[in-house]
C-alpha cells in the first residue's frame, strides 16, 4: 500500500520554561494532617505578574488566604479573601494593589497557574490565582484577551490541587456572592454555623527551595499518543525526530480525537488533544490503487480512464467499488408531489466523505442524441451515513412538465 502522511512538528506545540530555584509554598491546615501547594513560577516569560505575584508574597497578603472557589474539573481559586478568625467565620478581600497588564503566551493548561480576573477587562488581574485541574486551552486561553499563566504546580504536589477539587474530599458549599462553590474540610450543614476551621486556609505562604525532582536541567521533552479514537480513519504516531506522523488508510474516512502526551525531565507532562476530520480524496484512492509509472500515467489511474472494464476510474471512486467490482450502486427514480406539481428524486449511495466531487443532476428528453444533457439545480433532502459509504436523497427544484425526460447523475473532479 502506498503510503498517505501528514507530519506535525511537536517541538513547535510543546516547548520548556525556565523556573525560579524557589516556590511559593502555600501550607493549609486540614483536618487530615496540612496539605501544601508549590508554586513554580516561570522566571521570565510573564516578568509584570511574576513580580505582582511575588510582592503579595513579601507583603504576606496571602497568609490565612482561603480556597474559595472549587469547581471541579476545572479550577481551584485562591488569593481573594482571607481570615484571622480563630472560630467563628468572617473572611474578608486580600488587600489588592493596582491592576496589572494581561501578559498571556502560554496555554492554560492542567496544573498551571493563572490570573484571575474580570470579565470584559483583559487588564484587571490583582491578587487573585487560579489553578487549572482539568484542560483549559479550548476555554480560558480564548476569552478575556487570555488568561495569564505564570507558573505551574509542581509536580509533587499537584495531587493535592486535584484533591482540592475534588468535592468527595473536601465537599463544596454554596456560602453566596463570591463564596457560592466555597470548599470546606469537612461536609457541612446548616444545623451549625461556618467556622474558620472549615476553610481550606493558608496558615503559612513561604519561599522554599525548589525539589530535586520538580525541576530538571534538560529542556528536551518525550512524546506519546494517549488517544486515538477512531484508529480506522487515521493512525498516529512519533517519529524519532520528534513529529506526529499521521496516515491516513486507503479508503478511510471518519473523525477522530488525538491526544498527545509531552513529558519533561522530571516527569512534568502536559497534554494536548486536537480533532482530525479525513475526508475522501481522489489522489489518496490514486495512490492506494496503482504504483509505479502506472501512477503517474493518467491513461492508465486518471479519472477518466477505464481500464477496459467499462468505468471509469472515478466512478470506482465515487461509488467506492472494492477490488475488481463492476456493480455499481442502484439509483432509486421517484417523484415528490408539492402543490399538484411533480417533482423528479433521487436516491443513491456514494463514498462517504467526498470533499473533492461536484454531482449535478442533469436532464434530456433524448439521452443527449439530439437534446443535449442539461443540469438541473437540485436541493438534498436527506443523507444517511455508514461511515464508508452515504445514501443521499436529492430531488429537482423544477417539477416535470412536458414531454418525457430522461434524468443522469454526474460526477465531477473538482480542481
Amino acid at each position: 500500500m502506498n503510503d498517505n502522511s501528514d507530519f506535525i512538528s511537536l517541538n513547535t506545540v510543546f516547548a520548556t520554561k525556565m523556573v525560579d530555584d524557589q516556590v511559593v509554598r502555600f501550607t493549609s491546615q486540614s483536618s487530615n494532617g496540612n496539605l501544601t501547594l508549590d508554586f513554580a513560577l516561570f522566571a521570565d516569560a510573564t516578568p509584570v505578574t511574576r513580580t505582582n505575584f511575588l510582592k503579595y508574597v513579601s507583603d504576606g497578603d496571602y497568609v490565612n488566604s482561603i480556597v474559595h472557589r472549587s469547581m471541579p474539573g476545572f479550577v481551584i481559586q485562591g488569593g481573594g479573601y482571607y481570615t484571622e478568625a480563630t472560630s467563628s467565620y468572617l473572611v474578608d478581600p486580600v488587600p489588592t494593589d493596582a491592576p496589572i497588564v494581561n501578559e498571556f503566551e502560554i496555554s492554560n493548561t492542567y496544573g498551571t497557574i493563572s490570573m484571575a480576573k474580570l470579565g470584559g477587562a483583559p487588564d484587571s488581574a490583582t491578587s487573585q490565582w487560579f489553578v487549572s485541574i482539568g484542560e483549559n486551552t479550548d476555554n480560558l486561553d480564548n476569552q478575556n484577551g487570555g488568561f495569564t499563566v505564570f507558573g505551574r504546580v509542581t509536580n509533587s504536589t499537584l495531587p493535592n490541587a486535584a484533591a482540592f477539587g475534588n468535592p468527595t474530599n473536601f465537599p463544596v458549599w454554596n456560602a453566596g456572592g463570591a463564596l457560592s462553590a466555597l470548599p470546606l474540610i469537612d461536609s457541612f450543614d446548616k444545623s451549625r454555623s461556618l467556622t474558620v476551621t472549615d476553610l481550606i486556609r493558608f496558615t503559612s505562604v513561604t519561599l522554599e527551595p525548589i525539589g530535586a525532582n520538580d525541576a530538571g536541567e534538560s529542556t528536551t521533552l518525550s512524546f506519546s499518543i494517549v488517544r486515538n479514537s477512531n484508529p480506522s480513519a487515521a493512525t498516529a504516531t512519533i517519529t524519532a525526530d520528534s513529529k506526529i506522523q499521521l496516515r491516513y488508510l486507503a479508503n478511510a474516512t471518519g473523525n477522530t480525537t488525538i491526544t498527545v502526551r509531552a513529558t519533561d525531565s522530571v516527569g512534568n507532562t502536559v497534554d494536548d488533544t486536537f480533532n482530525l476530520s479525513v475526508q475522501s480524496s481522489y489522489d489518496i484512492w490514486r495512490a492506494s490503487q496503482f504504483s509505479g509509472d502506472d501512477l503517474a500515467n493518467d491513461t492508465i489511474s486518471g479519472p477518466s480512464a477505464n481500464n477496459r472494464d467499462g468505468l471509469t476510474n472515478l466512478e470506482r471512486y465515487v461509488y467506492n467499488l472494492k477490488d475488481n467490482s463492476t456493480t455499481l450502486n442502484p439509483v432509486e427514480f421517484s417523484e415528490t408531489e408539492i402543490s399538484s406539481a411533480l417533482y423528479p428524486t433521487l436516491t443513491f449511495s456514494i463514498r462517504s466523505n467526498l470533499s473533492d466531487i461536484t454531482t449535478r443532476l442533469q436532464s434530456s428528453t433524448d439521452l443527449g442524441q439530439l437534446d443535449p444533457w442539461e443540469t438541473a439545480t437540485h436541493v438534498e433532502l436527506a443523507r444517511q451515513s455508514n461511515g464508508t459509504t452515504d445514501a443521499i436523497t436529492i430531488r429537482s427544484s423544477t417539477p416535470h412538465s412536458g414531454p418525457k425526460h430522461f434524468y443522469r447523475l454526474q460526477f465531477e473532479l473538482n480542481e
